[in-house]
């Protein structure tokens, strides 16, 4: 959508980024926060509910906002019905008391995001393709895509409602607040430290990707707006699944445990930012594609085996709390500066259709070389590793 609304508008990239970035994730993040706080003791199906029609509100107002200030606002509000839903998703699936069953139940959780996302590319791009420029009830046809993807949401809405019946709610106890996750965090912040910052470059390098790989597409390759969003969406669709579910099983499997957290974390970022110099080099719509598919594995690899460590090395009482601050931070890193980087620097660092390109390749190297020195900064003494 973004090249239809750039054009719409009159937007430079900065102002796209913008509203990609730091609209959604700055209060996204302080409702995680808030989230993380008060979800104990309260039914955790309930919570999701109330969420999902928050943000499907946000959702309508974004597809009807007659101007860019009312775009921003409805990102806002987006942001915030959504900051509510990862606490209560990680109070269901931490429970568990088997570190390889909690692995691979994370892992298909961010496997489940990261789906979704590239689905709605995909789906956007079909609808797009299919009124092949018409207005839709008098709605340009951007417009009726995002509403037409927020449907779904209604049936997500009653799901939970109904798995919600007679779930009993957990009193909650003593020492489950989220200033107890700050202590913790405080108390072993050489552990959880290079987690936060390894987590925040890997979503950084997810969101970079995610938010421009369409317009990437539709500039330097001369796609259409419905055309892009098919490809970028389904390379997405392909490659998110193998790098999400992949991190969960490889960290659980007999490698994971022979070598630890600590090289994986560096592979993935290190396929990250092969893959990206693929793309800014790519001659044809091929190898961008390539490119596009290594920044999906390396990207999604890396973000969960962060989540997983961090799960692990907490207190199962606290797991939810402290799920929220590091996905807080990684929020405020990777979600508000991957994109908003990203267009500052092709508005600033050139001129035609590949500054673009070069943009995301510049802000997706730094991110990736930082976490991969981080990951092995400490991995000699496998201080990332939670079974140490």
């Amino acid at each position: 959508m973004a090249p239809l609304i750039r054009t719409q508008f009159g937007l430079n990239d900065t102002q796209i980024g913008l509203l990609q970035g730091p609209a959604f994730s700055t209060l996204y993040a302080f409702g995680l926060l808030g989230a993380g706080h008060f979800i104990a003791g309260r039914n955790p199906y309930r919570v999701a509910a109330a969420c999902v029609i928050v943000w499907t509100a946000g959702a309508v107002l974004f597809a009807l906002a007659p101007d860019y200030p009312s775009m921003l606002a409805a990102r806002v509000a987006l942001g915030l019905g959504q900051a509510a839903f990862v606490p209560a998703a990680l109070m269901l699936l931490t429970a568990q008391d088997d570190a390889g069953r909690r692995a691979r139940a994370l892992s298909t959780f961010t496997t489940g995001s990261a789906t979704g996302r590239s689905a709605a590319l995909v789906l956007g791009g079909a609808a797009l393709a299919m009124v092949a420029g018409r207005a839709v009830a008098g709605l340009e046809p951007w417009r009726a895509a995002c509403l037409a993807l927020a449907l779904p949401n209604l049936v997500l809405i009653a799901l939970l409602v109904w798995s919600g019946r007679g779930h009993e709610t957990v009193v909650r106890e003593p020492g489950q607040g989220l200033g107890d996750a700050f202590r913790l965090l405080g108390r072993r912040w050489r552990v959880f430290a290079p987690l936060l910052i390894i987590g925040a470059c890997a979503v950084l390098m997810i969101q970079a990707t995610a938010a421009w790989s369409p317009s990437i597409l539709n500039r330097s390759f001369s796609l259409t707006p419905a055309q892009a969003a098919l490809v970028a969406g389904a390379v997405a669709l392909s490659f998110a699944p193998l790098g999400h579910l992949g991190g969960g099983w490889t960290l659980g499997s007999p490698v994971g445990r022979r070598f630890g957290a600590g090289p994986l974390l560096a592979a993935g970022m290190a396929l990250a930012l092969v893959s990206v110099v693929a793309l800014a080099s790519a001659r044809g719509l091929p190898m961008a594609a390539a490119g596009l598919a290594g920044l999906t594995v390396g990207g999604g690899f890396t973000a969960v085996i962060a989540l997983i460590e961090v799960q692990a090395l907490t207190q199962p009482r606290l797991r939810p709390q402290v799920g929220a601050v590091y996905l807080a931070f990684v929020s405020l890193i990777g979600v508000g500066l991957g994109p908003l980087l990203t267009g500052i620097v092709s508005d600033h660092g050139g001129t035609g259709h590949g500054a673009l390109t070069w943009a995301i390749a510049a802000v997706v190297s730094v991110a990736a070389i930082v976490g991969a020195g981080v990951a092995l900064a400490f991995a000699g003494r496998r201080a990332l590793d939670a079974s140490v």
